[in-house]
């Protein structure tokens, strides 16, 4: 019986009950009785019925997809994210649409754009960039969760890493291993991540009376061919810093090559360390010191909250901060000089 694809109606014909004794029964809503629900979830089952999420959102007048929108889907970071969400939704009754932004603000927007017109039943963004998206998210009259990044004055729910406090736990780590001239490999200035990380690093520069050379500060756009780019970069300066901390992991690896090549050695001339902790990161070859954003909880907060609106648009929004972990592993090591 499972070979063949059955419409609701078919399954309710089979069953003698209604098309919405089926419905209320496989997605946990009130009116069904214990026993009867029972009963069609254990004949769906039997059968391979799958319900269309897509036909179950179009009859309640809303696509029944959430839209979620990213940076750069190559990241294992936001493509763990996007699975682990895209997998809770999908348990819920949701369809998950990923749209790639490649970190441009401008096709962001357009993604909002698109968003509203097809009338999709929520938004998880995981790369806001301007604040004048607030404007655009506020008119937005569905459930919108932000990962990852936040706008200064957006007060809607939110699931964030502590990327301040990140950055300053770098410089103690690189500290404690006698470093004292430490650079920073920044990302984009509209990434909040990016601001907050360097922002913690100059804190604890600051507090500690470790020395800032602004020729030790490189810029790049978060990904790894520009981590290698860096690393000739570094490698051209007669005085180089002894360590760098890199705003994430993928412009890490890209750095971590691109000094290998060179002849560099890591970490005897160079510590690295970044964040994020991608799950190639710990690979033999690789082995990075780096923070750990706990992307399995972080997923499972965006997703309560989305749900959570979903299911009452009128409820308190929230802002969940998680503690950042750092993970020691091969690319720090004591200072030579």
């Amino acid at each position: 019986m499972k070979n063949k694809r059955y419409s609701i109606s078919e399954v309710a014909e089979m069953l003698g009950v209604s098309k919405s004794t089926v419905s209320r029964a496989i997605n946990g809503t009130k009116g069904v009785g214990d026993e009867l629900r029972q009963k069609v979830l254990d004949f769906v089952d039997e059968i391979g019925y799958k319900p269309n999420t897509l036909a179950q959102g179009l009859s309640k007048g809303k696509v029944n997809i959430i839209a979620l929108i990213l940076g750069d889907i190559r990241n294992p970071f936001y493509a763990d994210l996007t699975f682990n969400i895209q997998t809770e939704l999908s348990e819920k009754g949701y369809m998950v649409m990923v749209f790639n932004s490649e970190y441009e603000a401008e096709r962001e927007i357009e993604f909002l754009k698109l968003i509203t017109q097809f009338n999709f039943a929520g938004l998880i963004l995981i790369t806001a960039q301007k604040d004048q998206m607030v404007e655009m998210l506020d008119e937005m009259d569905i459930p919108k969760v932000l990962v990852n990044r936040i706008l200064p004055s957006y007060s809607g729910d939110s699931v964030l890493t502590d990327n301040f406090r990140a950055g300053y736990l770098a410089v103690m780590h690189l500290l404690d291993l006698g470093h004292k001239n430490i650079g920073f490999v920044r990302g984009p200035s509209a990434s909040s991540a990016s601001t907050q990380r360097y922002e913690g690093y100059r804190q604890a520069l600051l507090s500690f009376g470790l020395p800032f050379n602004q020729a030790y500060i490189y810029s790049s756009d978060l990904k790894m061919e520009t981590g290698q780019d860096i690393a000739g970069q570094i490698l051209a300066e007669r005085d180089r810093p002894s360590a760098v901390v890199v705003v994430n992991d993928m412009t890490a690896v890209g750095l971590l090559d691109g000094c290998r090549k060179q002849g560099l050695r890591i970490p005897e001339d160079l510590s690295i360390i970044s964040f994020d902790n991608i799950n190639f990161a710990a690979m033999a070859g690789i082995e990075l010191t780096t923070f750990s954003q706990h992307v399995d909880k972080m997923s499972k907060e965006a997703t309560r909250l989305m749900l959570k609106q979903l299911e009452n648009r009128e409820v308190k929004s929230e802002r969940v901060i998680i503690e950042p972990t750092l993970i020691v592993r091969k690319t720090t090591g004591p200072a030579t000089e």
